[in-house]
């Protein structure tokens, strides 16, 4: 029997995989000040659900290329595989092993479902698909330090184009992108994650409701700065 591991990324409080495994809350962070974060895994399904764990160290490059490397041991995590009968839910914990120091450490934690076996163990050359969900965990520094640099927003070839560079000692994400005040929005990034020391060129499509006349009010919203611009987005460019 072959199986795929899908990986899924989201932005929400919860997330819903394939319809019946949820995890929630799907990003933790530990200040200073905290040592653990609980986690559920709830089964909606009629069938029990086997979950596994793995953990790897998240970094980026200072283009903002991510690394994903192996760390089983660099924080506790429990438990690291269990089984959820239909309807119920699972708690795992996740703890730091050290307390914080200067420089934040991200890592992604990934609940893995693993492809039930039919009855009679036979594989029959069935295609069962496994589906994995990486929560983010931030062990954040003694003193948050957040800094975001944000270029002059342009239109090339079609497109709100800009450079965030993470000047801070804090990971940012990029929530929305807001244009002008008839409701136009990005709200969907190949990459929403930026971590320190890395910075990284959006090329977004831009709403067709983005253009007008006049010069309109950009806001880059991360979730721990706004940036404010003005920038004339001419009509012909949504009209293409």
């Amino acid at each position: 029997m072959r199986w795929i591991l899908a990986t899924l990324f989201a932005t929400t409080a919860a997330v819903s995989l394939a319809g019946e495994f949820t995890v929630s809350p799907i990003r933790a962070e530990l200040p200073a000040t905290r040592n653990s974060e609980a986690i559920t895994v709830s089964n909606n399904g009629d069938s029990p659900l086997r979950v596994s764990l793995e953990l790897k160290r998240w970094t980026q490059d200072a283009s903002g290329n991510d690394t994903y490397t192996e760390a089983p041991d660099e924080l506790v995590y429990f438990p690291r595989q269990f089984e959820i009968p239909p309807k119920k839910k699972q708690v795992v914990r996740v703890a730091r092993r050290a307390p914080s120091d200067a420089k934040e450490l991200a890592y992604r934690l990934y609940f893995i479902e693993q492809p039930s076996m039919p009855a009679d163990g036979s594989q029959g050359g069935q295609l069962a698909m496994a589906v994995s969900f990486g929560v983010p965990v931030f062990i954040q520094p003694v003193k948050v330090s957040p800094k975001l640099t944000v270029s002059p927003v342009q239109i090339d070839q079609g497109k709100l184009t800009f450079t965030l560079s993470n000047d801070g000692n804090v990971t940012h994400r990029l929530r929305r992108v807001a244009i002008g005040n008839q409701g136009a929005s990005i709200n969907q990034f190949d990459n929403w994650y930026l971590q320190p020391g890395s910075s990284r060129n959006y090329q977004l499509a831009l709403p067709k409701n983005a253009c007008a006349d006049s010069p309109q009010r950009i806001v880059i919203e991360t979730d721990r700065s706004n940036n404010t611009q003005q920038l004339l987005i001419p009509q012909q460019v949504c009209s293409n």
